[in-house]
């Protein structure tokens, strides 16, 4: 898969993308899934391949965004794939209506996106019922939910990368 040049993007490890599927399993199948801080794609496109119904990818590099489309077409993938060029602290209102069975996010260690994307995600009503929100981040930085509609489920660590899961209380 084409991937853009540069360190801009920081490709999700195959130990942890192995893991993240592993953990999802058979809830893939049929599910609608938000791939934020889309970058290469990768994350998605694998979701596509595991039978998501559809994916919507975030990414406001635009380069990154048009090879992300140039991909969907050139490997015909399965599914509906649909790309965003918006930074994703601004995005909410242009997907605000739709409603995620998985949700991915990528975001740039050490800047705290994370608890904003939380935060955000709850407030513009974007994880279904039973939905689930996985944000990969460095393991130093801590990602907790104070509050709000939305509980930490599960930590992973592979090397210095976490994953942090998070869902709707019962």
């Amino acid at each position: 898969m084409p991937c853009p040049d540069g360190m801009t993007v920081r490709p999700t490890s195959s130990k942890a993308r192995q893991a993240f599927f592993n953990i999802l399993g058979s809830r893939i199948s049929g599910a609608n899934f938000l791939d934020l801080f889309a970058g290469s794609g990768l994350m998605g496109f694998e979701a596509l391949s595991r039978g998501a119904k559809g994916v919507t990818f975030v990414e406001e590099n635009k380069a990154q965004a048009t090879s992300i489309k140039k991909s969907s077409v050139l490997f015909n993938v399965p599914g509906d794939a649909d790309v965003v060029i918006c930074d994703v602290r601004r995005v909410w209102p242009h997907i605000n209506g739709a409603v995620f069975d998985i949700i991915y996010a990528d975001p740039p260690y050490k800047k705290n996106y994370g608890n904003l994307i939380l935060a955000s995600l709850a407030e513009f009503h974007l994880v279904a019922k039973d939905g689930l929100v996985i944000i990969e981040h460095s393991r130093d930085d801590l990602m907790e939910v104070d509050g709000g509609s939305l509980v930490k489920v599960d930590y992973r660590e592979y090397g210095k990368t976490a994953l942090s899961f998070f869902s709707q209380p019962d």
